[in-house]
């Protein structure tokens, strides 16, 4: 894939990797915005395991036990996608982060 970046992009990657050729920048600026959204995902996920003393799996598997009203309260449903959303996230960010950390970086 041929990518093209506009002067203003150009000095930013060579700002931030000054020693790398544009695709081997690339790959590293993404390396890091991803590690940055892992954090914060992190974070995120760990408020919700402070707010319910448990990780989302416990959560996830004890909730069709709850009662009906405990287990269905709006904010509680709420919280629930919440932090499913950035279980699944933080899964995919791995993944990505995995990807890009072991193949062998392709030709840009």
């Amino acid at each position: 894939m041929q990518v093209e970046l506009t002067d203003r992009a150009r000095r930013a990657l060579e700002a931030l990797q000054p020693e790398s050729e544009p695709g081997a920048a690339i790959e590293a600026v993404t390396l890091d915005a991803l590690r940055s959204r892992l954090r914060d995902c992190l974070a995120e996920i760990g408020a919700f395991e402070a707010r319910y003393g448990c990780p989302f799996e416990d959560l996830a598997r004890e909730w069709g036990s709850r009662p009906s009203g405990a287990a269905h309260a709006h904010a509680a449903e709420r919280d629930y996608m919440e932090w499913e959303a950035l279980t699944m996230e933080r899964a995919e960010i791995l993944a990505l982060l995995r990807e890009l950390t072991t193949a062998p970086r392709a030709p840009v």
